[in-house]
């Protein structure tokens, strides 16, 4: 392996090891057999988060995909991985710097329009740290619409008759004011965010259809362990950088709603 491969691999195994604090206990676990779901009970964290996981390892090529659900770790994907206690920093000070640590997984013609932009270094290192929390927000979101779907996807005109009317106009608002044209939406309820999911659910109508799914049966404590987490939700979907404590925070929110919901 000649130096700039291994400075690559050094990179990406920095890259992956930021992704979660057990990023690194579920990419070892992957060993060609172990399906993602099986992985979840091992290290203790919900499913989709593990997939997702995977899912990047694959992406920046520390893992190969054997079949639907299983991951294979590459050969010396560990090897690199930081200690626990040491704290990765960042000397990336431009867009060039980033193209350059990604240009192997081929996402670098999709920034390409900002090579030579210089970008300050607290944006880049609030950045890193964002990483994490964004991806929490991505796995909670769009569990929560599983679950809808799941409850919802094979019953006629669902939409109409579930969905609290008030949540249908904003829907049709939100469509006709930002309608997402670089994005294919699946359903309306791609246009919904997690306050909106949450009273979906709840809605008197529909709570009894949804305990099946949960581990609690308490709506008001369903909704009050989401309610805590709309203030995160909000400061990370507006790309407001955070303090570390603030994301140590988000951490245990987006957390505890994936408890609520069964594996």
């Amino acid at each position: 392996m000649i130096i700039e491969d291994i400075r690559t691999w050094k990179s990406n195994c920095e890259e992956y090891a930021r992704s979660s604090k057990k990023s690194v206990e579920v990419l070892r676990n992957a060993n060609g057999k172990n399906h993602y779901k099986e992985i979840a009970k091992i290290v203790g964290i919900h499913p989709t988060r593990v997939s997702g996981l995977l899912k990047k390892a694959a992406s920046i090529g520390l893992t190969t995909k054997v079949r639907p659900g299983i991951y294979k770790k590459k050969p010396g994907a560990l090897s690199y991985m930081p200690p626990k206690n040491i704290v990765i920093k960042t000397a990336t000070k431009t867009v060039s710097d980033i193209l350059h640590r990604i240009s192997k997984s081929g996402k670098s013609k999709r920034i390409a329009n900002f090579l030579g932009l210089t970008v300050p270094n607290r944006i880049l290192i609030s950045m890193d740290k964002m990483v994490n929390a964004y991806m929490n927000l991505y796995v909670v979101e769009n569990t929560l619409r599983e679950l809808i779907r799941k409850v919802f996807g094979k019953k006629v005109d669902w939409w109409e008759k579930n969905v609290p009317s008030g949540i249908q106009d904003d829907v049709k608002n939100a469509i006709k004011r930002a309608p997402y044209h670089a994005a294919t939406r699946n359903d309306r309820l791609e246009y919904t965010n997690l306050g909106q999911l949450k009273e979906i659910i709840i809605y008197k109508k529909n709570w009894n259809d949804f305990l099946v799914h949960l581990n609690t049966k308490d709506k008001s404590d369903f909704s009050a362990t989401i309610n805590k987490a709309i203030p995160s939700r909000n400061a990370v979907g507006h790309c407001i950088p955070l303090q570390t404590k603030d994301l140590k925070v988000i951490d245990v929110r987006f957390e505890d709603i994936l408890k609520m919901i069964k594996k």
